[in-house]
This record gives C-alpha cells, sequence and structure tokens, in this order.
C-alpha cells in the first residue's frame, strides 16, 4: 500500500491499514478496508431480520456463501484500489490530488479504550443503480453509459447504501458516517458530484439521516421487492457549486 488511492486516508501505525476517521463526538469510529475474517461480521449483520428487513437487493436467508461471496468483492476491489497507481485527471493542477473510481474503505469500526475494534456497521459506494427507472432496456442502457464514463467525470452516477448494528441505532453515528464519507472521500478522490440512495418509505429513520447530510427526496415509486408492491423512496445529494 503506499499509492496515491492512501491520500485523505489516515494509517494505523502499527498495522499499516489505511482508515477513515469520523470527526468529533464520533472520532472513536473509523471506517477501515475488508479484513480476512469479516464475512463472519458480515453474515451477523445481513442475517439480522431487523435489518435485513429494510434492506434490497438482500438474499433472506443471509448464509454463510452470500457473506464469504460479499467480502470477496469487496476486498479484490479494495485491494485493487489501494495497490494500483491512479490514472492522473486533466483539466486541473498538479497539485490537485489524482481521482479515484471508488473507494476502498466500507467497514464500520468502533474503537475501544485499548486500542482494538468492533465491526458495527458497512457502508458501500459505487457506481449508480438505476431502480427507478422501471424498463429493463432502458435501465441497461443508462447503467452501462455511466459504467463508461471515465474516471473523475463529475457527471457520474454513484450510489451509496449503509447499514449499522441495531445497538448502534440512534446515536447520530450513521449521520456522521455518510457525511464523511462524502466530504472525506467521494468528492475530493473521485470528484464525485451526484450520489442517489434508496430506502424503503417506511424507513423514515434511514431517510432522515440522508436529509440530514443533504439529500433530497425526488420521488416515490413503487417496486416489487420479495414479492410485494413497496413504496420506495429516491433520494439524491448533488454538489452545490458556488
Amino acid at each position: 500500500m503506499g499509492s496515491e488511492a492512501s491520500l485523505h486516508l489516515q494509517i494505523n501505525p502499527v498495522t499499516n491499514e489505511p482508515f477513515l476517521r469520523l470527526s468529533s463526538p464520533h472520532e472513536n469510529i473509523i471506517i477501515t478496508p475488508p479484513r480476512v475474517g469479516d464475512d463472519e461480521h458480515l453474515l451477523v449483520l445481513f442475517s439480522d431480520i431487523r435489518i435485513a428487513a429494510w434492506l434490497y437487493p438482500i438474499s433472506i436467508p443471509f448464509t454463510r456463501a452470500h457473506a464469504q461471496a460479499m467480502l470477496r468483492e469487496a476486498k479484490d476491489e479494495a485491494d485493487a484500489l489501494l495497490n494500483t497507481k491512479c490514472s492522473p485527471n486533466t483539466g486541473h493542477t498538479n497539485s490537485h490530488p489524482r481521482f479515484v473510481g471508488g473507494c476502498p474503505v466500507k467497514c464500520i469500526r468502533e474503537v475501544r479504550n485499548d486500542g482494538t475494534d468492533v465491526f458495527i456497521g458497512y457502508i458501500t459506494v459505487h457506481r449508480g443503480v438505476y431502480e427507478d427507472v422501471p424498463d429493463e432496456t432502458k435501465r441497461r442502457t443508462i447503467m452501462e453509459e455511466n459504467e463508461k464514463k471515465p474516471v473523475g467525470d463529475p457527471s457520474i452516477r454513484w450510489s451509496i447504501r449503509n447499514v449499522l448494528l441495531p445497538d448502534y441505532h440512534g446515536r447520530g453515528i450513521m449521520t456522521s458516517v455518510i457525511g464523511q464519507m462524502v466530504h472525506g472521500w467521494i468528492v475530493p478522490r473521485m470528484n464525485g458530484r451526484y450520489i442517489v440512495a434508496f430506502t424503503f418509505a417506511s424507513n423514515i429513520g434511514g431517510e432522515r439521516v440522508l436529509e440530514k447530510n443533504g439529500f433530497v427526496k425526488v420521488a416515490v415509486f413503487e417496486k416489487m421487492v420479495r414479492g410485494e408492491g413497496t413504496k420506495v423512496n429516491h433520494m439524491e445529494w448533488k454538489m452545490q457549486i458556488a
């Protein structure tokens, strides 16, 4: 590790692991790359029906095989981002950090007083899915166009998904996580200017967390989820240029 991708991340001096730290009063919360063994934590997280019921697409039941596949994909992406030199962007001065095409830190952890940490949540950033486009052919075409855009293109539509263990709800942690992810990574390191998120309309808490970070509800649509029609909020965040 040590590529330009680690810019804006702190480095653990003992383990050499990069991480993104939240600001006060949540400075004991960090976001790290996936680690070997995190599939156990993912299994606990996503098999909790209190969490899974609010998420889609997520398999119910969420099995060990699902957790292992999720970790493998996440770790491959994180390792590639951290170990590959970033391509220089154009249109910026040499002092401007180079952009990357994703985020290597995904695992939310609470750091204890003795320096150990515990896994408490998960957040992902990826090129936008288009759940709001009902026509499958049109959706596939738009997604392909979004995927073809070069790294650093400010018109890329990004999607954010997040989940936190229920015991940590109501403390403002996820609000801080999303804020730090947006302003501490997506904007400066990915040149992200356009982010979407989808929540069930009945998930008032999830909607409020996004609103606190400047996301605006632009539409409500109905989608079949596990065989039932469900109302879904389409939330958007766009960079405000002064």
